[in-house]
């Protein structure tokens, strides 16, 4: 059988792909009590359910809920448990979910920017950032996820150590980079220039390229053709539903994330799509049915 990244090239020839919606807003909402991670131990049987929805809603790419599992960030969450703990229940979930699933499901590991920003931190070494990374990328390689998910991109040196740190423990293991975006069209959250994002990340040979989460749809939608003036990479684009209200509610609806995705597939902009903070297997539904009727980005 083709390895991971032929098989999904091979699908990039004829499909796009679907990957999941939210993990985080759909287990704890506006919360900010309960870290999203720990709800696969606490509550099993919410996060097996949440995967099994999005199965059911064409999802062929799963994420795991490790976005802030390093143990950097589990101590800057006060989570007395370990980044090993925290990712073998993520996976066991989505194992759970998949039992009765007849359709080829590819697992993402999610790794998240960490709550430690090494280009502001004045009391972290790059070292540190680097084994707390590889603790977390250690033990996503020996749950056998498919692909490293290096997401919500801020400060673009945290994801290049995360990524150097991936191709030292599983060499082969596709990569995916996704980038948050700042207001300001073209400039990623922390100022750095798309152009610059796709030369840094590029240095890594990734799997796919893109943006997730930032200000909603069509903040994302408007930078993914500058995106790929810069590569011919296969996108990665995973948009939330814009900017939560004060009572957690987000903005976008299922018509708006959906319609305005498929502006962009119309001009083939489209790969890897799905949803990010704030949107649901409804969503995910939506966008599969609309993937379906458009070819992949060549």
């Amino acid at each position: 059988m083709a390895n991971v990244k032929e098989r999904i090239a091979e699908i990039l020839e004829r499909h796009i792909i679907v990957k999941d919606s939210a993990i985080g807003t759909a287990l704890t909402g506006a919360r900010r009590d309960i870290l999203p991670e720990m709800v696969a131990i606490t509550e099993p049987q919410r996060v097996v359910e949440l995967y099994r929805a999005s199965i059911k809603a064409g999802a062929t790419l799963l994420t795991t809920n490790t976005f802030l599992s390093d143990p950097l960030s589990l101590k800057s969450c006060g989570v007395d448990i370990t980044t090993e703990e925290v990712v073998a229940a993520a996976m066991s979930a989505i194992r759970e979910a998949r039992k009765e699933c007849d359709k080829e499901i590819f697992v993402m590991g999610s790794i998240g920017p960490s709550t430690r920003n090494i280009s502001l931190a004045v009391d972290l070494t790059e070292e540190e950032l680097r084994e707390s990374y590889r603790s977390l990328i250690t033990a996503l390689d020996k749950e056998d996820v498919d692909i490293f998910l290096i997401e919500s991109i801020t400060d673009i040196r945290n994801a290049e150590i995360a990524a150097e740190v991936c191709r030292e423990v599983a060499p082969e293991k596709p990569i995916i980079f996704s980038a948050t975006l700042s207001k300001i069209g073209g400039l990623l959250s922390s100022g750095r220039s798309v152009e610059k994002y796709v030369e840094d990340a590029s240095k890594f040979a990734p799997l796919a390229i893109g943006f997730n989460c930032s200000y909603g749809v069509k903040s994302v939608v408007d930078n993914l053709e500058l995106l790929t003036r810069y590569t011919s990479l296969p996108t990665y684009v995973a948009p939330s539903a814009g900017i939560p209200d004060a009572k957690g509610k987000y903005p976008e609806t299922v018509k708006k994330h959906t319609e305005t995705l498929r502006s962009a597939a119309e001009r083939g902009l489209l790969s890897i799509v799905g949803g990010c903070c704030g949107t649901t297997a409804e969503y995910t539904r939506a966008v599969a049915q609309m993937a379906r009727h458009y070819k992949p980005r060549k």
